[in-house]
């Protein structure tokens, strides 16, 4: 099914639409099901990205985006889904926007852990500071 979802042509769409009704030959009453409700009179056309290339260029998700979701229904929301929609403004105004200010302020101010690459930075730059320091040191 996948693959008859992804196919970016039309050729390759029916190919795989042929290979896919092959491969479950034996299930007659799914193909049946699968023909009246995803093929007939072109319900193809709104699955399927051959037909629609521009509602699938952005469809994949990054795992950062399902994090914050995830962030979003459980540390705020509770995990409650029966939030109202003026109780889910209040909450993304009051509680997520000053917390997410705050991290991007943590973020640019470099506060809290280094990565690796962040630590040997400020390892070499404590050392040129130190040999400035004796170099000064030797000239006075």
């Amino acid at each position: 099914m996948k693959t008859l979802v992804h196919q970016s042509t039309i050729d390759g769409f029916n190919t795989m639409l042929e290979q896919f009704k092959l491969k479950y030959s034996n299930q007659v009453q799914f193909l049946n099901y699968f023909d009246m409700y995803y093929i007939q009179n072109g319900w193809y056309r709104h699955w399927c990205k051959a037909f629609q290339p521009d509602r699938f260029t952005n469809m994949e998700t990054n795992n950062y985006v399902e994090s914050w979701h995830n962030q979003l229904k459980s540390k705020y929301l509770r995990r409650k889904g029966d939030r109202r929609v003026d109780r889910l403004i209040y909450i993304l105004v009051n509680d997520v926007e000053p917390d997410y200010i705050s991290t991007v302020n943590h973020l640019v101010l470099r506060i809290g852990r280094m990565s690796p690459a962040e630590r040997e930075a400020r390892k070499r730059m404590l050392l040129a500071i130190s040999i400035r320091k004796e170099l000064v040191s030797e000239y006075v």
